[in-house]
C-alpha cells in the first residue's frame, strides 16, 4: 500500500511539472511548426490556375429529334445524342456524353436556326458541365469539318470547379467528334 501511494505522488509530481511546461504559447507554437514541418496548409490553398488540357474523342451512338411544335423545325424544338467517350479515336470507351440542343432562334433571311446546347460528359474520375450556342441551317445537323465552341462551367469529382473553353470538331467520318477541353480548376 505504501508502495502504490509513493508512485501515486510521483506521479502527481510529474503531471505539474509537465502542466507547468506547457502553456498556451508553447502548445500554439508546437501545433504550428508540426503543421510546416508535415506540409499541412492551415489556411485554405489558393485555386489551381495551371492550365490543362483534355483531348477526347467521341463516337455518336444516338441522335434524336424531338418535334414539339408543329411539323418542321422551330422554336423549342430539342435534339438529344449519346456519344461513347475515348482517350483515342476508335479507342476503348472510358465514359459517355449526353447532349440536348433546343432550337431557340430562327433567321429566315439566312434561313439558320440558333440551338442553345447542353453537353454533360460522364468520365471516370468525376464529370465536365458544358453550355453554349451553335448555329446551323435550319433542321441541319453538323456536317464533317463543323466546329463549335462551348464554355466550360465546372464539374465534379478532378473537374470540380473547372473553367475555360471546350472546342468540338466533327471529323470526317461524320459520327466521330474530337474536343479539346482548355481549363483551369477554380
Amino acid at each position: 500500500m505504501d508502495i502504490q501511494l509513493e508512485i501515486g505522488a510521483i506521479m502527481n509530481s510529474r503531471t505539474k511539472l509537465m502542466r507547468s511546461m506547457v502553456t498556451m504559447p508553447t502548445l500554439l507554437l508546437a501545433i504550428l511548426i508540426g503543421g510546416i514541418a508535415t506540409g499541412t496548409a492551415n489556411v485554405s490553398a489558393a485555386p489551381n490556375n495551371k492550365h490543362k488540357i483534355l483531348v477526347m474523342y467521341s463516337e455518336n451512338k444516338s441522335l434524336v429529334r424531338v418535334d414539339t411544335n408543329e411539323a418542321g423545325i422551330d422554336h423549342g424544338d430539342l435534339f438529344h445524342r449519346e456519344d461513347a467517350l475515348s482517350r483515342t479515336l476508335n479507342g476503348p470507351v472510358i465514359g459517355v456524353s449526353y447532349s440536348q440542343a433546343e432550337v431557340i432562334s430562327h433567321h429566315p433571311e439566312t434561313n439558320v436556326d440558333v440551338r442553345r446546347v447542353l453537353i454533360q460528359s460522364f468520365l471516370p474520375k468525376g464529370r465536365m458541365y458544358f453550355m453554349g450556342t451553335s448555329e446551323l441551317d435550319r433542321g441541319a445537323i453538323p456536317a464533317p469539318g463543323w466546329t463549335n465552341a462551348y464554355a466550360i462551367l465546372g464539374g465534379t469529382g478532378i473537374y470540380a470547379g473547372a473553367r475555360g473553353t471546350m472546342t468540338l470538331e466533327l471529323l470526317s467520318d461524320g459520327k466521330s467528334w474530337k474536343s479539346t477541353a482548355k481549363y483551369t480548376l477554380d
